[in-house]
């Protein structure tokens, strides 16, 4: 079970069933080795005009990290419910081994290897509500921080209720973090439409997570909505 996964670009193929998954492409650096892993499969498939994720993880063992195989195409009100179901399944097991963790793959553009990011941590919420409302509701949770609400839809960001460009988000993040902390550590607060693609998602991930210190934090709560369910939500 221990080995290196070799990079193969975008394209992955489970031998047994000659299934595609294409991976996100993605030009940041990850994790490039993990020992002791098993693996998860979702499949990009039209069933009935439909799009589903076809999972497959019949091969994976609770005492080994798991690695999550995720076409970029599914959308994230399709795969979201059956990570949250799975990353269950990993912990709570009665085989599940401290300290076995879960993992997305992508394809790293730069090193030209496959790249892997953590989300062990991660809790999803899906019932709609954004950051800033959750942040009003526990306000006292959050008082030390400066805290900074980030929304992800398809082709627009929001920081706070600012719109900005995708391509300066990391530019315009950090002037925002310089110029509004007054000293304290920053907390960000990640939100994303559950419209967008797996892709677009991972984008933004590793985009935040490579801005992690020890002066800016990202919230493990992880804030999936539905844009009509939100009242006024100006996302």
């Amino acid at each position: 079970m221990e080995k290196i996964l070799i990079f193969v670009f975008s394209l992955f193929i489970l031998s047994c069933s000659k299934k595609e998954v294409k991976l996100p492409l993605l030009a940041e650096k990850g994790i490039q080795e993990i020992h002791n892993h098993s693996q998860v499969w979702f499949f990009f498939e039209i069933k009935n005009n439909d799009t589903i994720a076809n999972v497959n993880r019949k091969n994976t063992i609770s005492t080994t990290h798991w690695i999550f195989n995720i076409d970029k195409r599914l959308p994230l009100k399709i795969i979201i419910p059956i990570i949250i179901e799975l990353q269950d399944k990993h912990s709570n097991s009665i085989h599940s081994k401290e300290g076995m963790l879960n993992y997305f793959s992508y394809s790293d553009t730069i090193s030209k290897k496959l790249s892997f990011l953590e989300f062990d941590k991660v809790i999803y919420k899906t019932d709609s509500i954004l950051s800033k409302n959750f942040i009003k509701e526990h306000r006292t949770n959050y008082l030390n921080y400066n805290n900074i609400n980030l929304t992800f839809n398809k082709n627009t960001v929001f920081l706070n209720d600012s719109k900005i460009e995708k391509s300066e988000l990391k530019s315009t993040l950090l002037e925002f973090i310089d110029f509004s902390s007054e000293g304290k550590k920053t907390m960000l607060h990640l939100n994303f439409n559950e419209n967008s693609t797996y892709q677009d998602y991972l984008f933004y991930k590793t985009l935040i997570h490579d801005l992690n210190s020890e002066t800016i934090l990202t919230n493990p709560l992880e804030f999936i909505f539905n844009k009509n369910k939100v009242p006024d939500c100006g996302c």
